[in-house]
């Protein structure tokens, strides 16, 4: 009988259509529903009186219930693709993403609205509230789009794995933090910034078109800071220095130091950073950019000669009035790059190419290899604007004197005392600064997440620049080729962190990493479609017999 019984079940549960084997038509599920909203809405009263007798100063804390209840209540919503068409790739996701990398690196993110207890109120976080709002609706009922997006990001199991162990060390170190609440309010918004754009973007690059318009427009972005980089250094100050209405001016200190000349101990020359607070946090960007530039240049000699050459001046005089070790390290290493990978492509590809040809092009490659090391090994002034020179001396003590206080705090806890905490642990004064610094976000990483989450951040976008290298080896696409200019662009950006600790541009890496993972899923495709392809036009061996 009992035998009988259980057989009998699966039998009548397989009679039941697929979809009504979905959680929204178990019995239970309304009233789970119905009481994660009845408690939100007593949170959100909750939150309401709590901030109206303390002030907004505890809104951040009163809305995380709420917050975290109504993404529940919108992850329970039943899929809408499910009886219809699936859409994996929704239209006004493309537009919001574009808007958003545009306003990043276009307005100044040092003008804001000022609110105590809320963040600063700027036109990027703005469009970031709608990107978080489109993602928390469509993600939950649109289960293509789901998968799309965890296809595309988790096409390298290794890159996810080490995400995972970061993110996993980002939690496991709350306990040690000083204060658990601030950690917390950090590591969220820290999380919201760098993520969004990943998040977004993955289910929309699942398409070279796609890619190839998400690249096109952080060129446009950097081609419009280089710009106004120029008009920066003809007026000695940014442009809007004098023109910031008081509603949107941040605390006087900060400002004045966002827009002084930020020149260097020993040499009086004014530092470009355009619509960046800091010149250094500028390189840093540069440092992602810049082969991407290079890159569109190359691209743009044939059919638009004077346009690759003026952005390519643009760049030069962007590189040279940043004044910083860091812009010069991230024109060389593409520069290097570049060369190495083009002859290691065009070994690969040899035996298809003309002898002499391939000669002749391995030798100007090599002599241009040649006559720049030659250059960097000889000039006083090139060496003192890569290596660093007496002007730069101040800021290498400052920093052995961080790595000093780094050494003893991990000597004392090696698995880290949580995100954003690093700054008071091992940070200098600096003459001049308002408040202590850390010049490396190695240091940062290393003392918020221990060695283990170092490995996992700064690992992701090096393997992540591995995959990338592979691919440009491969590309017969110019989309394939992107991902050879992204992979520079994450060495670039691991090297120069050792000097700058900023993690403003970490969405930009993450983007990239993203790029890099979308494009080897693409090639990988193209590339068993055309072995099937090959093995369909193959002639098929038999065995003929012949007749007595």
């Amino acid at each position: 009988m009992a035998l009988a019984s259980r057989v009998a079940l699966p039998r009548r549960a397989a009679r039941i259509i697929a979809p009504y084997n979905a959680l929204e038509y178990q019995s239970w599920f309304p009233w789970l529903r119905t009481g994660l909203i009845g408690f939100m809405v007593v949170s959100v009263v909750f939150a309401t009186l709590l901030t109206s007798l303390a002030g907004t100063v505890l809104l951040k804390f009163a809305v995380v219930p709420v917050v975290m209840l109504g993404a529940a209540v919108m992850w329970l919503l039943p899929d809408a693709d499910r009886h219809a068409v699936a859409t994996a790739e929704p239209q006004y996701f493309k537009g919001t993403l574009l808007l958003y990398l545009l306003s990043l690196v276009i307005w100044p993110n040092y003008l804001a609205i000022v609110i105590p207890g809320l963040p600063w109120i700027t036109p990027p976080r703005l469009v970031l509230a709608v990107m978080l709002v489109l993602m928390v609706v469509h993600y939950p009922q649109h289960s293509k789009a789901r998968g799309t997006l965890a296809e595309v990001l988790g096409y390298d199991r290794i890159a996810l794995l080490l995400f995972g162990l970061y993110e996993v060390m980002n939690v496991l170190v709350l306990p040690m933090a000083p204060s658990l609440s601030e950690t917390v309010s950090y590591y969220l918004l820290q999380q919201l910034q760098s993520l969004a754009v990943v998040l977004m973007a993955g289910v929309l690059m699942a398409s070279e078109a796609n890619i190839a318009l998400i690249v096109r427009t952080v060129v446009l972005g950097s081609v419009f800071t280089m710009s106004v980089g120029v008009l920066e250094n003809y007026m000695q100050s940014p442009p809007w220095a004098n023109y910031i209405p008081p509603f949107m001016r941040i605390d006087e200190n900060f400002l004045a130091t966002f827009l002084s000349p930020q020149a260097r101990a020993g040499d009086s020359r004014y530092r470009i950073r355009t619509t960046f607070p800091i010149v250094l946090y500028y390189t840093q960007y540069l440092s992602l950019m810049v082969p991407l530039i290079l890159y569109t240049c190359w691209q743009a000699r044939k059919r638009h000669l004077a346009v690759a050459i003026a952005l390519l001046g643009l760049l030069l005089h962007t590189i040279w009035f940043t004044n910083a070790r860091t812009a010069f390290i991230s024109l060389l290493v593409p520069l290097f790059a570049f060369a190495g990978m083009g002859m290691l492509r065009l070994l690969r590809g040899g035996h298809k190419r003309d002898t002499l040809k391939l000669g002749l092009v391995l030798s100007v490659l090599l002599l241009a290899m040649a006559l720049l090391g030659g250059a960097l090994a000889t000039s006083h002034r090139l060496q003192m604007y890569t290596f660093g020179g007496s002007q730069h001396a101040s800021s290498d003590e400052t920093r052995d004197e961080q790595w000093n206080n780094a050494w003893n705090q991990l000597r004392k806890n090696p698995i880290g005392i949580g995100a954003g905490n690093s700054v008071n642990a091992v940070g200098v004064e600096r003459p001049g600064k308002i408040t202590l610094i850390v010049d490396s976000l190695y240091i940062n990483m290393l003392v918020d997440v221990g060695f283990i989450g170092f490995v996992g951040f700064f690992g992701l976008f090096l393997r992540a620049a591995w995959i990338g290298v592979f691919v440009f080896l491969r590309a017969a696409r110019p989309v394939e080729e992107y991902a050879g200019a992204a992979a520079i662009g994450l060495i670039s950006f691991v090297i120069v962190c050792y000097v700058i600790s900023t993690t403003d541009n970490v969405y930009l890496a993450l983007l990239f990493a993203g790029i890099i993972l979308a494009i080897k899923r693409l090639q990988d495709q193209r590339l068993a479609d055309e072995a099937r392809a090959a093995a369909a036009k193959a002639p098929a061996n038999s065995l003929v017999r012949r007749r007595a």
